[in-house]
Order: structure tokens, then C-alpha cells, then sequence
């Protein structure tokens, strides 16, 4: 075999590969194991001799050929040049004849790097926001107002924090239409958005009533529109009071508890729960951020482009449409996330207790999909996963979780 290497840009190869008679003799024995009880007509299944199976099959063989010797290319190409290969290869062209097959394809390689000494991190002791206790007044206070009494409002009613709307409105930055800041018929609860100062501008408001009103977009907005002013024009079509219910005997049957004291006991419970995993979260997240820090890499860039795109799809905004300002924010975050995932698959290599198998990932995407699938319906759930991408992108994340919970037990915690 003769192998030439060309490379188009950081991490992009141009392979031409070219295999001799010998290497195709004994690929094609292997392939034509596979035709021997291919049925034949005018001869008896499983019974056609090998020279009628050549003359019927004869263009099935030879593309089931080429294909088992690109195979062989791609995986011999591997082997011979140490690569560490990243994501499929794309055939450009195939050519086999008697005594010769060539092959040229492109792949990608994941980049070279050195991994920190990552089993000796000192992180400091994350601080948490919210106590057990805290959590767990919240959370009562969340089951009142979700067990509460609600009615329509009556003539004379107006907008009050707590209170559930239906709303049409939409936002224009610089004069230009903002479709991640319009909605229409959209109901939420007064009070809860993120963007506080909107749903102040909502208090006081009847049914029926219009406004406009002027917001500083959060410095956490996409970069273009960061600090600027957003003009909005909202109607305010209907809405309804919500009256919470007591801390009582009542609220705990409704929620399936014997008592009260039976549901704040539960709550405590779930709360202290909460508060581990929040904590287990923040060193996760510290931990992730020293490792990105400590390790330099040259992250290709298509890589981060094609991750960009992805995070720019899932925030519902159309990629080709986003000023240049607010792509350069995209590719910042994905470069990180690629990083981090390239790091965590190379700790992976050298860490077999960071591993996990193939059939142990498999069996916890089936449990994340019966939390919220009916067991009959599971097989069908992964296959549409399958088809829409989402199902490798979860494969992904579970092995990425893995290893950082990994990871998080060799690192010094300091307080």
C-alpha cells in the first residue's frame, strides 16, 4: 500500500491511498463470502456455484469492493500514521480495476496538546447562593401558588406581581424588529421573567390596554444589542389572579402528603438534595473552567464554526442573519466547548476509570428517556433521536459527565 498526506488547513487532511493486486485478491475472497447463498436464478438456494454468483452479482461485487477497500484505506491510514482521527471521512473519488485500487478521501484529526496535571488541581470551595433552608421556603411557596385558586380578572382588576397574562408584544433595537424579543398570545407569570424591568412596565396595566415603553437591554444580550435601548409595544389582552393556598393540612393532601408536617419534611429532604447537587454542579463547573485555563490549544476553526452554528440554531437565531459582532460571541463560547471536549476525550485515552462503555452510555440515555417517555415508546424515541443528530449529541454529553465526575474526585477542594 502507498499512502500520501496533504494538508489542507489546522486538522484537515487530503489522503490519496493506493492498495496493489495482492490487497484486493484478498479483500474480494472476503467480499464474496457474502454473496456464497445470494440466490442465483435457476439454481437452488444457498446452492448457485461461485462462478454464477460472480456473473449475476457482478456490479454488486465490484461496488461492494470498493467500499470494504476504502474502509480498509481510512482504517489502514489510521493505523500507519498515527492518526487520531476525528468524525468520518468524505470520499472523494474511488477507482478500482484489475491490478490497482486508489482512493482519495478527507479527514479530520483532533489537534495535539499536552494534557495539565489534572489529578492535582487545588479548586477553591465554590460558594453557593441559596441555603437548603432558603430552597425550601421557595419551593413552599412555589407548591402554594401552584396549588392556589385562579380566576379570570374582573372589571376593575390590573396587573399585580404573581399575577398570569396573556400578552402580544414586540421589540425594536436601533429601529429593527428583534423576532427573539416578539411573541404573541404569550402567557406568563408577572414577575418571573428574566428581564425584570419588562414586567415592570406590565404592572398596573387592564385588559384591553396598550403600551409603549423603552428597556436597556442586559449586558449578557447578544454583543449588537448589549446596552441598548429595546422600544416595545405591548397589549395586554387578558389575565388572572392567583390566590395562593395556605401552609396547611390542605396543601399537603393536595400534593400527597398525610400532613404538613409530612410535606415540610419532604421538601427539607429535597431541598438538602437539591443543595448537594448545586454544590457537586459549581466544582464540576470550576473544575472545567481550571482545565480549559491551564491547557493550550490551537482549536481548529472550522470545528468551532460548525459548533457555533449549532449554539446559534438551538437560541433560535438564523445563523446567516447575525451581525458579525454577535457571531464572533458564538465562536468565543464553542471554541470553549470544543476544548473542553477535545480535553475530556484525550483524559479519556489515558484514563481508563474516566471510560465509559458503549453499552453503559446506552443504558443511561434509556433511563434519561423513561423519566419522560412511556416505556412501550422508548425504542421509537431513540430512533428519532437517532435520525436528528440528537442522539450522538447526548452520547457525547453523558460521556463528557462522566469524566468530569472523574475528575472532580482527584482534584484538592480548598476551603
Amino acid at each position: 500500500m502507498q499512502i500520501e498526506i496533504q494538508e489542507l488547513e489546522n486538522c484537515k487532511l487530503r489522503v490519496k491511498y493506493e492498495a496493489g493486486l495482492e490487497d484486493i485478491t484478498k479483500k474480494k475472497e472476503e467480499v464474496l463470502e457474502h454473496f456464497k447463498k445470494a440466490p442465483v436464478p435457476g439454481c437452488r438456494p444457498g446452492k448457485a456455484p461461485m462462478s454464477s454468483i460472480r456473473l449475476h452479482y457482478s456490479n454488486q461485487i465490484h461496488d461492494a469492493l470498493k467500499r470494504a477497500l476504502a474502509e480498509d484505506a481510512y482504517h489502514n491510514t489510521i493505523f500507519e500514521k498515527q492518526l487520531r482521527a476525528y468524525g468520518t471521512p468524505n470520499v472523494n473519488s474511488l477507482l478500482l480495476d484489475n491490478n490497482k485500487f486508489i482512493c482519495e478521501f478527507d479527514m479530520s484529526i483532533k489537534p495535539s496538546f499536552e494534557l495539565s496535571d489534572y489529578k492535582n488541581m487545588e479548586i477553591p470551595k465554590p460558594h453557593i447562593q441559596i441555603t437548603s433552608l432558603e430552597l425550601a421556603q421557595k419551593m413552599l411557596q412555589d407548591l402554594r401558588v401552584r396549588y392556589g385558586t385562579t380566576e379570570p380578572f374582573n372589571d376593575g382588576d390590573f396587573v399585580q406581581n404573581g399575577d398570569n397574562v396573556i400578552i402580544n408584544y414586540e421589540c425594536l433595537i436601533d429601529g429593527i424588529r428583534v423576532e427573539a424579543l416578539c411573541d404573541k398570545s404569550k402567557a406568563m407569570t408577572v414577575g418571573a421573567s428574566d428581564l425584570k424591568a419588562f414586567d415592570e412596565n406590565i404592572l398596573g396595566m387592564k385588559p384591553g390596554e396598550s403600551k409603549e415603553f423603552d428597556i436597556a437591554m442586559p449586558e449578557d444580550s447578544l454583543p449588537s444589542m448589549a446596552g441598548k435601548l429595546g422600544h416595545f409595544t405591548l397589549e395586554f389582552i387578558m389575565g388572572s389572579k392567583n390566590t395562593p393556598c395556605a401552609l396547611n393540612d390542605d396543601l399537603a393532601k393536595k400534593v400527597g402528603e398525610e400532613d404538613f408536617n409530612a410535606l415540610n419534611a419532604t421538601v427539607n429532604t429535597i431541598a438538602m438534595s437539591q443543595v448537594v447537587k448545586n454544590e457537586k454542579s459549581a466544582l464540576n463547573n470550576a473544575v472545567v473552567s481550571r482545565l480549559v485555563e491551564d491547557i493550550n490549544m490551537n482549536v481548529p476553526s472550522w470545528l468551532s464554526l460548525s459548533e457555533a452554528r449549532y449554539l446559534a440554531t438551538n437560541s433560535k437565531l438564523d445563523w446567516d442573519t447575525l451581525v458579525n459582532l454577535d457571531k464572533e460571541a458564538f465562536i468565543s463560547v464553542a471554541e470553549r466547548n470544543v476544548k473542553l471536549s477535545l480535553i475530556l476525550d484525550r483524559i479519556r485515552e489515558v484514563e481508563p476509570e474516566a471510560q465509559l462503555s458503549d453499552q453503559e452510555v446506552f443504558d443511561v440515555v434509556k433511563q434519561y428517556i423513561a423519566k419522560n417517555n412511556p416505556v412501550d415508546k422508548i425504542d421509537e424515541v431513540i430512533q428519532e433521536m437517532n435520525k436528528s443528530g440528537q442522539l450522538q449529541i447526548l452520547f457525547a454529553r453523558i460521556k463528557d459527565e462522566n469524566t468530569i465526575d472523574f475528575l472532580t474526585k482527584t482534584v484538592k477542594v480548598i476551603e
